[in-house]
């Protein structure tokens, strides 16, 4: 869909469901999966402006201590590593979602922009990176798929 800001606004406004997050190397031969191929999520955009995104990675090991602010520093680590959230507002200008996130689990977000294309196709909501990130010392692309959650 490319459409007006206050379209791309409306469109977005609710909850989608984690479908993928795959990089690309910049010629697009190489595809990965930083949260593996069998990741969860949501992301959610309210109406008036906020925004909230959860990714985990599937199979993260539960701590052994069973403690919420326990785990062994490997344990903490690994669980970190296997997920992604940040929270706060978000804009539009024409077909890009730009987050605003107040806090983050990747701590360089907090207070920063972090711009998305935006393509809606029926109920499929298509968020690509607009500057190569990097991955494993290589520049590579981007895109997060989410799909429109059903009301419950």
């Amino acid at each position: 869909m490319q459409a007006s800001e206050e379209s791309v606004k409306d469109a977005v406004v609710g909850v989608w469901t984690f479908g993928s997050y795959e990089t690309k190397d910049i010629d697009g031969s190489d595809v990965a999966y930083p949260l593996g191929e069998h990741a969860t999520g949501m992301i959610m955009y309210t109406a008036d402006g906020y925004m909230s995104v959860q990714i985990g990675a599937a199979g993260r090991p539960a701590y052994a201590d069973g403690a919420l602010h326990g785990g062994t520093d490997a344990e903490r680590a690994a669980a970190a590593a296997g997920y992604l959230a940040y929270t706060g507002t978000y804009s539009v200008d024409v077909d890009v979602i730009t987050h605003h996130p107040v806090a983050s689990l990747f701590p360089n977000w907090e207070g920063s922009d972090v711009p998305r294309r935006a393509t809606i196709q029926n109920d499929t909501l298509s968020l690509d990176l607009l500057e190569p990130i990097q991955q494993d010392g290589q520049a590579r692309t981007g895109t997060l798929r989410w799909h429109r959650a059903s009301a419950l």
